[in-house]
C-alpha cells in the first residue's frame, strides 16, 4: 500500500477540503483526487460522499481512520529511529492549555528554540480535554495540560500540583464561599465550561448548595482578571496566574478551602508513538524549566484554552 495515499486521506480530513490538502501537500487538487480513488480502489469502499457542497467522510472511512494513523505513525517512527542521534529537525505541534501557555511556558520555548533551531514549533492553545483527544488521535505530538482522568493510551510525566486560589476584588467584602445553604450575591467570572478549575468550582458548590447571580463567560485569562479587579465578579485560577495581582494588592484571597484544591500539569504523548529527537529535546526543557518546587501557597491552611492559536518558531 501506497503511504503518500495514506498521508493524502489523513491531510484531506486534517484540512477538510481537497483543496486545502493540496495546498499543504504542495501538489494539484487532481492529484489528491486521484489518491483518494486509487485508495477507495485498493480497499473496495467509498471513502467520501457529497452531503449539500461538503465532502464528507463515509462511515468506513471512519472506521479505517486509526489504521491509517497507525500506519502513518509506525512508518514515521521507523524514518526517525534511522536519526536517532541526528539534530532535531521537522515540524512539532504542541497543544498547550491557555493558563500554562502564558504563564508558565515562555522560558520552556526560550529553551527550546536554543536548543532546537532547527525544528518547526507548531503551537496550539487548547481546552485540556480538547488537548487529551488530539493527542489519541495524533493530531499532536505533546500536550501540556492538566490532568483530566487516568488515560491508559497515555505517557504522562507531572511536572507539579497547582493549587487554585478564590480571587475578588478588594472592594468586595460580606462574602462568605465556606457557609453552605446559602445564594451569594455575586457573579463567576470564568471561561467555557470544560475548564477544568472550573468544573471543580462547580462542583463545590453545589456539594456546599451555594448558588450566585449567575456566569460570566470570557475567553482570555487576563480579561477575567480585569473584570474580577473591576468587582464584577470572583473568579478561581491557578495561584501561579493571579500571583503579581495579589501581591499588589490589585486582587484579594477569599477562603474557600481549608487545604487548596488543586490540578496536576502533564506533559504527554501517545503511548505508542515513537519520541523523536525534537520531542525529547522539548520534554526535557519541560523537566528542567518547569519542575522547580512551587513556593508554598500563602495562608494554604485557611484559604482556600476557545478558540486555537498557531504560532511558528524556526
Amino acid at each position: 500500500m501506497d503511504l503518500r495515499r495514506l498521508i493524502t486521506l489523513k491531510t484531506v480530513i486534517e484540512e477538510g477540503s481537497f483543496v486545502k490538502a493540496s495546498r499543504k501537500l504542495c501538489c494539484t487538487q487532481s492529484t489528491i483526487t486521484f489518491h483518494i480513488q486509487q485508495l477507495e480502489q485498493e480497499l473496495s469502499l467509498q471513502l467520501f460522499e457529497k452531503i449539500g457542497r461538503r465532502m464528507c467522510l463515509t462511515k468506513a472511512g471512519q472506521n479505517i481512520m486509526p489504521h491509517v494513523h497507525e500506519m502513518i505513525r509506525v512508518m514515521a517512527g521507523l524514518r526517525q529511529a534511522a536519526q536517532q542521534d541526528a539534530e532535531p529537525s521537522g515540524e512539532l505541534r504542541v497543544a498547550i492549555g491557555e493558563t500554562l501557555l502564558a504563564y508558565k511556558m515562555p522560558a520552556v520555548l526560550e529553551r527550546f528554540k536554543r536548543l532546537a533551531p532547527g525544528v518547526r514549533l507548531s503551537l496550539q492553545s487548547l481546552n485540556c480535554y480538547v488537548i487529551r483527544d488530539a493527542l489519541l488521535a495524533d493530531e499532536a505530538d505533546l500536550g501540556i495540560f492538566y490532568r483530566v482522568g487516568n488515560d491508559a493510551a497515555l505517557q504522562m510525566e507531572s511536572f507539579g500540583e497547582q493549587p487554585l486560589v478564590l480571587v475578588a476584588s478588594p472592594a468586595l467584602s460580606g462574602i462568605d464561599f465556606t457557609r453552605p445553604d446559602q445564594h451569594l450575591p455575586v457573579s463567576f467570572i470564568i471561561n467555557e465550561p470544560q475548564c477544568i478549575f472550573r468544573q471543580l468550582f462547580e462542583s463545590t458548590l453545589r456539594q456546599r448548595a451555594i448558588t450566585l447571580d449567575g456566569t460570566i463567560e470570557l475567553w482570555s485569562i487576563e480579561s477575567i482578571k480585569r473584570c474580577v479587579a473591576s468587582n464584577l465578579g470572583v473568579s478561581f485560577l491557578p495561584r501561579f496566574a493571579i500571583e503579581r495581582e495579589l501581591s499588589s494588592g490589585e486582587l484579594q484571597e477569599l477562603p474557600f478551602s481549608p487545604t487548596p484544591l488543586v490540578i496536576t500539569a502533564l506533559c504527554a504523548h501517545h503511548a505508542g508513538k515513537f519520541v523523536s529527537p525534537a520531542m525529547r529535546v522539548f520534554m526535557e526543557c519541560v523537566q528542567a524549566c518547569l519542575t522547580e518546587e512551587e513556593p508554598p501557597a500563602a495562608n494554604a491552611a485557611t484559604h482556600g484554552d476557545q478558540g486555537e492559536l498557531r504560532l511558528t518558531a524556526s
